[in-house]
Order: C-alpha cells, then sequence, then structure tokens
C-alpha cells in the first residue's frame, strides 16, 4: 500500500498513512520520503530526529518555538497516545484552534505538523515509544509552554486526574493560552512601531 496523505480542517496540517508492506517475514514500513512528501506540500528540510519513552499518563507539552518554528512528523513506534496540535499561526483562520487524535503503534498513523503551532501528548500505555523529525533548529531561548490542562483550550486528554498525569517541572510552570496571547500582542505591537 502506498503513501495516503489525509487533509484535516487546519491548513496544512495533515495525517500520513505510510508505504507498507506485509509478508510472511514481517512488515515493511517507509514514514517519509522527500520528493513524495514534497509533491504533496511538505517541502520542510528535517533536520533533528529523536524517540521519547514515556509511562502512562506522562504529559509533554504544549511545546512551541516562537522564533524559527518548526515543523514535526510524528508517529507512535509502541504503545499510544493522544496528540495535540495547537495552531499559533497569528494569521490562521484556526488560531487558537487544536486538532486533537489518537496514535498507535497498530495504526501506524504519522502526523505532519507545520512550523507555527504548539504539540503535546500524553501517553496512554507504559513504555510508549514516540519519535518524531524536526525541521530547522532547536532553539532553547525561544521555546515555550502552554499549560496542557488549560480550560479555555477544550482539550479531551484521555487521563486527567492530577494523580495519574506526570509532568516535567516546565510542564507545570506552563503559562495558559490567555498568558501566551497576552504576550504575543505585545510582540505584535511592538513590531509594528
Amino acid at each position: 500500500m502506498g503513501f495516503q496523505f489525509l487533509k484535516t480542517d487546519m491548513d496544512d496540517l495533515m495525517v500520513i498513512i505510510p508505504h507498507q508492506a506485509e509478508d510472511e517475514r514481517g512488515m515493511y514500513k517507509k514514514y517519509y520520503e522527500r520528493d513524495l512528501f514534497a509533491a504533496n506540500g511538505i517541502s520542510n528540510e528535517f533536520t533533528e530526529s529523536s524517540i521519547i519513552y514515556s509511562l502512562k499518563g506522562t504529559v509533554r507539552g504544549l511545546h512551541y518555538q516562537i522564533k524559527s518554528p518548526q515543523a514535526k512528523l510524528v508517529q507512535v513506534l509502541k504503545g499510544k497516545v493522544y496528540d495535540v496540535a495547537l495552531d499559533l499561526r497569528r494569521k490562521s483562520a484556526t488560531f487558537g484552534k487544536c486538532f486533537q487524535m489518537l496514535l498507535t503503534a497498530e495504526d501506524h498513523k504519522v502526523l505532519y505538523i507545520p512550523p507555527g503551532f504548539a504539540h503535546g501528548f500524553q501517553s496512554l500505555e507504559d513504555n510508549t515509544i514516540f519519535t518524531y523529525l524536526c525541521s530547522g533548529k532547536y532553539i532553547p531561548d525561544a521555546c515555550g509552554c502552554i499549560q496542557w490542562n488549560d480550560a479555555d483550550l477544550d482539550i479531551s486528554w484521555p487521563i486527567v486526574k492530577t494523580d495519574d498525569v506526570i509532568l516535567s517541572k516546565k510542564d507545570r510552570m506552563a503559562q495558559t493560552f490567555s498568558e501566551y496571547y497576552t504576550d504575543i500582542k505585545k510582540i505584535i505591537e511592538g513590531e509594528d512601531h
């Protein structure tokens, strides 16, 4: 089966069914091919590759990079996650809206998140393995985090009891979307002068 590129209700954000072939030996999966992706509107140069191992209930995010935002190509190799992409593109019709979906090792789906989104996920099984490619360069000083459970975002996280959620110190200290919006408005107003 060849690649399938499925559009979502957010411009440029896509769910991708990778190329797969199964036989008596097992399965072959190709989840990225530069020229084919470019032909389908994804022309980012991916420069970093990472793997994350997480316990059940772990939430990572919602992380963003304000300067030189990165595109991401994410998938689950083992287990399952609830994945969230928050549109932070100021001129987008879906600014402040979230795309949410379940990603599992069994469904093999890949999510393409264009530059300008905050991203986060919640691991729904112990020893979940999550991998992603990023474009551009990680710039720690340009990174921020929006609260995973901000009521204004209305995210349908599967695990919501505080005792069952594992967060880093950075993610516990995250700003609300309203605080982010106030900060970004100050930056925009400063750019106008």
